[in-house]
């Protein structure tokens, strides 16, 4: 039995497990550092892991940012990636979060990469599809 998936917000440390589950090659430049110590030090945006315990690799991944001041408050999932069960685990973080900032709103952008397939519907275009539903306590 697989243990059970956890949500947690990325770490420094998690560059390289963050590399192979986004399917990077192995050697990063110092700006591909940089930028991930920037990301996960910045209060504006959330980089939140699913994994599991006993396992190396990462479940999954979600990418948070937060908007105020442009109509209603806003927190937009900008990439989820990983398995079905972290991608729906990390949604339902992200709209906890979303409450616990002052959100009114979670908008999700899906592009081809973190879609799969089966979530694919008719008539979407290749490029960023956005999804907007109201959150509440």
């Amino acid at each position: 039995m697989q243990a059970a998936l956890r949500v947690r917000r990325a770490r420094r440390a998690d560059f390289a497990r963050v590399q192979a589950l986004l399917g990077a090659p192995a050697a990063a430049s110092r700006a591909d550092r940089k930028r991930f110590r920037r990301l996960v030090g910045t209060m504006r945006e959330d980089l939140y892991l699913a994994e599991r315990e006993d396992d190396a690799a990462l479940a999954g991944l979600a990418v948070i940012v937060y908007v105020r001041g442009l109509g209603p408050a806003t927190a937009i999932v900008r990439t989820l990636r990983g398995t079905p069960a972290a991608r729906e685990l990390l949604l339902d973080s992200a709209r906890r979060r979303a409450v616990a900032r002052g959100c009114t709103q979670l908008e999700i952008q899906y592009d081809a990469a973190s879609a799969s397939d089966g979530e694919r519907a008719p008539g979407w275009s290749e490029g960023p599809r956005v999804f907007r539903r109201a959150v509440s306590a």
